[in-house]
């Protein structure tokens, strides 16, 4: 389930960029190559939010945006109100255009003069790539340069149709305001639970979080009304690996109420807790899942692990994960520790549900090492071409003489030794540890 919402936040949140684009269609090719009034194609803007339009046309009359010969696509400000709308202004001074958003009492003020290569953003100079211009009594501004820094997300698609014969800007608006949810308590009672509320960015700062802090929900979304609606708001649940957990109909109850009021919405997590890396062998996301669910269970790291040690992880989608960790005798015999989680570690559950032991005769821990010794597991490979999204992921790792080995499978099938190893483990849980 990880990897799927892992897979749902990188393309919902491109550097906090809210997930309605309003396109803005332009030819692809350079300005340079033919006139400006006898470019092909003709350009659209579609509110994608609420339905509305209007376009510009080459057969039209007015004013049409248009690619220059830096292959920046120039708007005129004419039209500047029909894009961007709620919460902007504009004014203009002689030959300077300046641009003021107001977002929460937030204010940004963006500044272009018609042939200079110059913005200013709230005082700071920045230097373009292209300069605005006029062409009759039409001013035309670099879309990109001033959305972006007026705190747009602005991107460029190559778009082929017989309608549309070039490129395409894409801008949206970058979320506003980011909304939290986190508990106090570390038992998780509900009289711990707090809201709170960021402006422009997101924080990791406890202290600014805590700043604008409720213990009711309606304070923060309060704040949320005044956005206008379309507008992107982000939830985040801040956690503990241990306790501090926030029931998750609280949580879908804050979504609900966001999206329900004609809003946006997204959602993240965040861990208060430095999540150890136990496990280090795999890519990064997948090493930072996997040590996260380990760490609620209280487990250490095999792979500078001295002895022999073996760790079976079984890492559900939905359910409770659990572990089994072998760790060999000089003798023969074998202990083994048995944990289950309290549902997948996160936000709204982890930690330890059952925590056993129990030991391996000579018999039992030959027959284990026979079997790891049949399937070859020191030369199974560590990861196979096969993912899924829902299902379970198992991790098999073992420590022997000073090297580590691990095995990484999403729901193995009986063509792979990993399967067979899976169901040795389970037998093993069943024998050992009976509900």
């Amino acid at each position: 389930m990880k990897k799927l919402l892992y897979i749902i936040l990188i393309l919902f949140l491109f550097t906090n960029v809210i997930n309605i684009f309003i396109p803005v269609f332009a030819e692809e090719s350079s300005s340079a190559e033919v006139s400006f009034c006898d470019r092909d194609g003709w350009v659209s803007m579609v509110d994608g939010y609420s339905g509305g339009q209007f376009n510009f046309s080459r057969l039209q009359q007015y004013p049409q945006p248009f690619v220059n010969e830096n292959g920046r696509t120039m708007f005129p400000i004419l039209y500047f109100d029909e894009i961007f709308r709620d919460g902007l202004s504009y004014d203009i001074n002689d030959n300077t255009i300046t641009i003021t958003r107001n977002i929460l009492d937030v204010i940004t003020t963006v500044s272009v003069t018609i042939d200079s290569n110059v913005l200013i953003k709230n005082g700071e100079e920045i230097v373009m790539d292209t300069v605005p211009i006029r062409i009759g009594e039409t001013i035309y501004i670099p879309l990109w340069w001033v959305a972006d820094y007026l705190g747009y997300g602005v991107l460029w698609r190559d778009y082929q149709s017989k309608w549309w014969p070039g490129g395409m800007v894409e801008f949206g608006q970058l979320t506003s305001i980011f909304v939290y949810v986190w508990n106090e308590d570390k038992d998780s009672s509900p009289n711990g639970l707090r809201y709170s509320y960021t402006i422009g960015e997101r924080s990791d700062d406890m202290s600014e979080i805590k700043a604008n802090a409720a213990s009711d929900f309606e304070d923060v979304f309060a704040v949320i009304k005044r956005l206008p609606q379309g507008a992107t708001v982000l939830t985040t649940a801040i956690y503990g690996l241990d306790g501090y957990k926030v029931p998750y109909d609280i949580y879908n109850g804050i979504t609900n109420a966001v999206f329900n009021g004609g809003y946006k919405g997204g959602y993240s997590t965040y861990c208060l807790d430095e999540i150890p890396p136990i496990i280090n062998s795999l890519g990064d996301f997948t090493n930072e899942w996997y040590s996260e669910e380990l760490s609620a269970l209280g487990e250490p790291a095999l792979y500078d692990s001295v002895g022999q040690i073996y760790r079976f992880s079984y890492i559900p989608s939905f359910w409770n994960p659990f572990v089994v960790r072998i760790e060999i005798n000089d003798d023969g015999t074998a202990n083994v520790c048995y944990k289950s989680g309290n549902g997948v570690a996160g936000p709204h559950s982890g930690g330890i549900l059952k925590s056993e032991s129990a030991e391996l005769s000579r018999e039992e821990t030959k027959e284990f090492l026979d079997l790891l010794n049949d399937k070859d597991y020191w030369n199974m490979p560590k990861e196979v071409e096969r993912l899924g999204c829902d299902g379970y992921d198992v991790v098999i790792e073992g420590v022997k003489n000073g090297v580590y080995h691990i095995v990484n499978r999403w729901c193995p099938m009986e063509n792979d030794s990993a399967f067979y190893i899976e169901k040795y483990f389970e037998n093993l849980v069943k024998e050992k540890f009976p509900e």
